[in-house]
């Protein structure tokens, strides 16, 4: 049998429709349609309990298309997640004497968020206190530094310690110890600490410490080692200067100090570490590291030549 064109044209029609269709099927059931429907909002959210840390929570459940959602819990700070099944969950880690609001929404898998449930507001019981005037220590000093300890007491989790010297604040730390240097020898210096809550509350002025450094040695006269290893890696606008640590006949590693030049130009000075970021122009720079024990004696230099 011969095939006419007006047959062939009508064959290539019906396959072309085929594929078209065909693919529209594809196309239609592997986008599919977005799920745009928000879960309820949950309802009649009240306070069931309160302690001075804690606030317990429930409220009504939500309701959603897709079957699947948690709720979301705000606002103390951060929001909290619990499943769906949940309808009461209890805060904890909060501050007495603090007011909250908090409220509940409900979020489906496809990240529709509801409406918010009604506010609550609760006023935990107790009172914001500051931290309690710091109490400090002296726990060793030498010719170029001073060792001190510090603590205070307060009701919420973290204390950060601002430490002031002759009445200007040189570091905040939330460690109850650290070691001050360098320092000038034969001087006395005025140590106080205040203590600060996660709520910016202060506590009081420590009474103050009163630190003499240790005169300088006369009969130290020996420098101490050249520092050893001399390196310098590029680090963007600074270079990273690294050398072993020297060592000196009577000034311990920790307190011997390393003065960093950069082309003659004085640009750290690093107590008992081996590293220092400084920073340097493009180009070829010239990097020397002098060692300075606590009778200020100096080390030969340690030079390098680098290009940056």
């Amino acid at each position: 049998m011969t095939n006419t064109p007006a047959s062939l044209f009508t064959a290539v029609r019906i396959v072309m429709l085929t594929i078209l269709c065909g693919s529209a099927i594809v196309s239609a059931q592997s986008s599919g349609a977005r799920d745009r429907t928000p879960p309820t909002a949950p309802t009649n959210l009240v306070v069931t309990g309160a302690t001075q840390n804690s606030v317990s929570l429930s409220w009504g459940a939500s309701t959603d298309n897709s079957g699947k959602f948690s709720y979301l819990i705000c606002c103390a700070g951060n929001t909290v997640t619990v499943g769906q099944t949940q309808t009461s969950h209890t805060l904890t880690g909060l501050k007495s004497g603090a007011t909250y609001t908090f409220r509940v929404y409900a979020k489906d898998v496809a990240g529709n968020m509801s409406k918010s449930s009604n506010a609550v507001t609760v006023t935990l019981p107790g009172t914001l206190a500051a931290p309690t005037k710091p109490a400090v220590q002296l726990v060793a000093v030498g010719p170029t530094h001073a060792s001190l300890s510090w603590s205070s007491t307060d009701d919420g989790p973290t204390i950060w310690y601002s430490i002031f010297i002759d009445g200007n604040q040189v570091t905040t730390v939330n460690s109850r110890s650290g070691t001050f240097a360098p320092l000038d020898q034969d001087t006395t210096y005025t140590f106080t600490v205040r203590a600060r809550d996660v709520d910016g509350n202060w506590s009081p002025t420590s009474d103050p410490v009163f630190v003499t450094t240790e005169p300088i040695d006369p009969n130290d006269q020996s420098p101490p080692t050249q520092p050893a290893s001399l390196t310098a890696e590029s680090n963007g606008a600074f270079l990273t200067v690294r050398w072993e640590a020297s060592t000196d006949d009577r000034a311990p590693q920790q307190f011997i100090r390393y003065d960093v030049y950069v082309n003659g130009e004085l640009r750290a000075a690093v107590v008992g570490g081996t590293t220092a970021e400084v920073e340097a122009d493009y180009g070829e720079s010239t990097i020397t590291v002098i060692a300075v024990d606590t009778a200020d004696n100096e080390s030969a230099p340690a030079t390098i030549t680098v290009v940056h």
